[in-house]
């Protein structure tokens, strides 16, 4: 029998793929539309105001966020406001506030806006996956692949399932259970209240600087979210391989991308019209990095 050559010793790495969930694998303006809608109507309630009047401001102090304005969480910008309803909601409510003088205390208006109105309307929220979501995750390597979501994880759980439901109606199959789900495996794979968004500035580390600068972004990108690291981390070393072998899919670079970046993972920003410019050009001009804007397009990149 002939010896192994150094070839046939070598062994390959897996492939692991880390996806965030809500505006990557679904339509977050699509599903936002019912948030924001009941939003405003409570913020008219509150003010006293016409429906039609807080439609107008709200879409007149969207159109004035710009790239500094951002998602303020313990006192620090902790992404951008422009990407997706939920985090637009935040400044435009604020603003509205200001107009009418009102909730003028930072923490009432803390507890008002991210505590009570935030999570009300919330459960309003549509589901609608992207196209081609169902096929992407049907080709993704079972064993290591993971969903990373800020979202609670029974939820994103269920609308895992829903999608699984979804594919087999459109095969035309009607009666089905729950061992019929395609989608079956995803479920223990989601890894929900990641708090992306929760930067530790007294997290003492070499491995992440607090922060990164951006052209076209004035303030910095903060990096130390400690507990997304951990999370990343613990997956990492159950997969056995390093931040190379780890491909990050996500819609919001700060809160996603920016961390497995400068640990050297691939990653890929699934773009949509409100991205911010900064963003895609610094994107595109990483060698470890990918901006796209459809799951066709990230099953092509991915080659999947």
């Amino acid at each position: 029998m002939p010896r192994p050559t150094q070839e046939d010793r070598t062994v390959t790495k897996p492939r692991v793929f880390i996806f965030d969930f809500d505006g990557t694998l679904t339509d977050a303006e699509e599903e936002g539309m019912p948030f924001t809608a009941g939003y405003l109507d409570d913020l008219a309630a509150l003010t006293g105001a016409g429906h039609e009047e807080i439609e107008a401001l709200a879409e007149c102090f969207a159109d004035a966020i710009g790239p500094d304005d951002g998602w303020v969480f313990q006192g620090q910008i902790v992404a951008p406001a422009c990407v997706d309803p939920y985090l637009r909601i935040m400044p435009v409510a604020r603003r509205i506030l200001d107009h009418y003088g009102m909730f003028l205390n930072p923490h009432d208006r803390e507890q008002l806006l991210d505590r009570i109105l935030y999570k009300y309307n919330y459960g309003k929220s549509a589901t609608v996956f992207r196209v081609g979501a169902s096929g992407l995750l049907s080709r993704l390597p079972r064993d290591t692949t993971w969903v990373v979501t800020n979202s609670a994880t029974e939820p994103v759980e269920r609308k895992v399932r829903d999608l699984g439901v979804q594919t087999l109606r459109d095969a035309g199959i009607t009666n089905i259970s729950n061992t019929m789900n395609p989608m079956g495996w995803l479920k223990g794979r989601v890894v929900g209240n990641a708090k992306k968004y929760a930067n530790d500035p007294d997290w003492k580390t070499e491995r992440v600087p607090a922060e990164m600068q951006i052209p076209g972004l004035d303030r910095p990108i903060l990096l130390r979210r400690r507990l997304y690291f951990e999370t990343l981390n613990r997956l990492r070393r159950e997969a056995d391989v390093k931040w190379p072998d780890i491909t990050v899919v996500g819609d919001i670079f700060e809160l996603d991308l920016a961390l497995p970046l400068h640990r050297g993972a691939r990653v890929v920003l699934m773009a949509n019209e409100h991205t911010p410019d900064y963003e895609v050009r610094y994107l595109k001009e990483h060698p470890n990095a990918s901006v796209v804007r459809s799951i066709p397009e990230l099953r092509t990149f991915l080659d999947i």
